[in-house]
């Protein structure tokens, strides 16, 4: 029978060995479930071919009995492996309810394996034979010359089968100790599931989820290799912070929200649930692996930081473990120490600052882990006690990163790419999960009568792709858009005409989050933030393009830039002096001098150069500040601190994002601030999907039309890594 010829695919970076069962990206090998390979080898040797669910199911299960389920799963599997994107294919495309099909180009080579048989064989032809006659002549292989050749062939046999049984056992325990570590979707659920935590063997997860509704959340649990969740609590508000009790009887969570704010308990199987502990906010929750003792983030007065508490559940007497002081806003996210002796957690110096610390249970002594002030995102301890897992934003995406107690540079860790966060991993350590999801914002606009805020044309869709497009901002003649979009892989700065957006040009193409773009006002530049760093700096660019310039150092968080109203300088908010304050830079180059001394998350300067426009990420507002020196004012209520993109100053008002309209509606709405009458009046409402609102916000310099971001699609779901090493 003839053999079935093994092949080498090529496309990309990335070749799939057939003989070898794997996939390898720069020489790098993937790991890759083996139902799963089958599956991409099918659609590798059928490249640009619709190949239905049917002949996919057929070909790689046989007449084995599956459902569909196990084919999606083999295609997330796959394009996690590849990094492909769902919404933005490049590798594997889904056509709904039919089937796939394989997108790229693909080379195709045999292995070599069948050459170098076909050489072997060649090979052993040209050797002379031994003569079988009566010759007394002995060669070096003379002292079998006695045996018979029967005995002689089973004796190599049995050698044969020995030395392969050996080296199976060797392959064996090499496999038994480095299993396959694959990542799937432990819950796809609609809506947002967050915050997974692990109970003691394993093999019940805790979830928070919203049930797709966008105005509460709940606490869910699941066992895993069991779809369908149970769930524990019913909320009318937000809870958060799920974590298991030693013996798995019990989950804690937090309420977040009204006077029922505060720490509670509830059955894991189901049952009321019990309030242990009234709190001032949610900032975490952590409950000790060998004892009865809750720790919690809370505040000691009104006035004092946030501090880490420790609280016994059978006494309800806690107890201030850490005392944070000076220009900090506190200790929150608690997490115990396999061995229940010390407690990582988040410290966070000025705003936007976070640091991973720990502290002994027993004295309260802390000690500094890492020194990013960068977004954290969630954090648990290795098995073994010796590293700390966490989310960070340090390499500019959302990733998951290891760094030890012992102090050292945190690592990166393999899995999860660029968007995982709220890690946990399993009591034995074989499991990880992480949160990792999708907001697909795209663009849409209203159109104004000029001058007005009445609206003369309903909100429509302006740019929509598979892509995440945010950040519009209008060129200062009204002709150009410049815009964030992930259209290329990463969050880079893309511009287009505002007459027709269909055919976008890509303006930066430095593979790292960039964002936050405003045109300078004479239309040349563009002045933006990016990560080719651990921190964020502000970098200038051509309109036209050409390589961006860097502005600032790059040794603090500097993001969110403006320029002056005669661009000479550029505005920009940092955390160098500890708290987040604006800070100004000439676009000429020198040292930057600090603008605002309470505080500053985005400024925009008057068109006029008289008064600069600031918000803050500590309290929810617009403050108004004197270039010439002179109190901030705070002139509005409005919009959420901490926000960069949902408010754009015109000459004639300041048009925002409210999230608490005087107007009865279930979605946020933009209002308009009137500077002559000191009146707001709405504009229109969101209809996005909960979050209706991503940052961005621009209004075109005539006052004749205001272009938004509004989440279409939203997506967010728990990943499970097995055989986590």
């Amino acid at each position: 029978m003839t053999e079935r010829k093994c092949l080498v695919f090529s496309f990309a970076d990335v070749e799939v060995r057939e003989r070898e069962f794997c996939i390898a990206r720069d020489g790098e090998v993937l790991p890759v479930e083996p139902k799963a390979f089958r599956v991409l080898l099918f659609l590798l040797r059928n490249p640009q071919k619709l190949i239905t669910k049917e002949e996919l199911l057929d070909a790689v299960w046989g007449d084995t009995a599956v459902t569909e389920n196990s084919l999606t799963r083999s295609i997330a599997l796959l394009r996690r492996l590849l990094g492909d994107d769902t919404h933005e294919p490049r590798y594997i495309a889904t056509v709904p309810t039919v089937g796939y099909r394989f997108l790229c180009d693909v080379k195709v080579a045999g292995d070599g394996a069948e050459a170098a048989r076909a050489d072997h064989s060649a090979a052993a032809k040209s050797v002379p034979a031994v003569s079988q006659s009566g010759s007394n002549h002995r060669t070096s292989a003379g002292w079998i010359s006695g045996f018979p050749r029967r005995a002689i062939l089973l004796s190599l046999a049995v050698i044969a089968l020995l030395l392969g049984l050996g080296s199976m056992g060797y392959v064996v325990r090499r496999s038994a100790r480095r299993p396959t570590m694959t990542t799937i979707p432990l819950t796809s659920f609609p809506g947002a599931e967050t915050q997974p935590a692990f109970s003691s063997d394993g093999k019940q997860v805790a979830f928070i989820w919203d049930g797709n509704s966008g105005d509460r959340t709940d606490v869910y649990m699941k066992r895993i290799g069991n779809e369908r969740p149970l769930r524990l609590t019913q909320s009318t508000g937000f809870v958060c912070c799920d974590v298991w009790s030693p013996d798995d009887r019990y989950i804690a969570f937090l309420r977040c929200s009204g006077e029922n704010a505060g720490v509670y308990v509830v059955p894991s199987l189901g049952g009321p649930e019990r309030s242990l502990w009234k709190t001032t906010a949610c900032a975490g929750l952590g409950w000790s692996p060998t004892d009865p003792v809750i720790a919690f983030g809370d505040k000691s007065s009104a006035d004092a930081p946030f501090a880490l508490f420790l609280m016994s559940v059978e006494d309800l007497q806690p107890r201030q473990l850490t005392f944070p002081s000076g220009n900090v806003v506190g200790d929150q996210n608690p997490v115990f120490s396999p061995d229940g002796k010390s407690i990582a957690f988040i410290r966070i110096v000025g705003e936007g600052a976070p640091d991973i610390y720990t502290v002994a249970v027993s004295d309260g002594s802390v000690r500094r882990l890492t020194f990013d002030k960068s977004a954290i995102s969630g954090l648990t301890w290795s098995v073994a006690g010796k590293k700390i897992i966490f989310s960070s934003h340090r390499d500019g995406g959302q990733s998951l990163w290891a760094v030890s107690v012992a102090g050292g540079e945190p690592e990166r860790i393999p899995v999860g790419g660029a968007d995982a966060r709220e890690p946990a991993i399993s009591r034995n350590g074989d499991r990880l999960a992480y949160r990792q999801g999708r907001i697909h914002p795209n663009l849409w606009s209203i159109g104004l009568s000029k001058g007005s805020r009445n609206v003369i044309e309903s909100p429509a869709q302006f740019l929509v792709s598979a892509a995440y497009n945010n950040g519009p901002q209008f060129s200062p003649d009204g002709k150009r858009l410049a815009f964030t979009s992930g259209r290329s892989g990463y969050n880079e700065i893309w511009t287009c005409d505002v007459s027709n957006c269909s055919e976008p040009q890509q303006l930066t193409f430095l593979k790292v989050v960039s964002g936050m773009a405003r045109w300078s006002p004479d239309g040349k530049q563009l002045v933006f933030d990016s990560r080719p760093t651990g921190h964020s700096r502000v970098m200038i660019v051509n309109a036209d393009g050409g390589s961006p310039i860097p502005l600032t150092d790059g040794k603090a968080e500097d993001k969110v830039p403006s320029w002056s109203s005669d661009g000479k300088f550029v505005y920009f908010s940092s955390n160098r002096s500890g708290a987040s304050q604006i800070w100004k830079i000439p676009v000429s180059g020198g040292q930057p001098s600090q603008v605002t001394r309470h505080g500053g998350y985005a400024a925009f300067e008057s068109s006029d150069g008289q008064s600069l426009y600031v918000t803050r990420d500590t309290e929810p507002g617009i403050w108004r500040l004197p270039i010439g020196g002179g109190d901030e004012i705070r002139i509005l209520t409005e919009p959420s601190p901490g926000h960069w993109g949902d408010w754009a100053l015109s000459a004639r008002g300041i048009y925002y994002v409210s999230e608490s309209s005087p107007h009865p509606a279930s979605h946020p709405s933009i209002e308009f601030f009137d500077f002559a009458s000191k009146r707001v009046s709405r504009v229109a409402e969101l209809a996005g999907l909960p979050p209706a609102f991503d940052p961005g916000f621009a209004v075109s310099p005539d006052g004749k039309r205001v272009i938004f971001s509004q989440v279409d699609t939203s997506a967010v779901d728990i990943m499970l890594v097995e055989n986590f090493r």
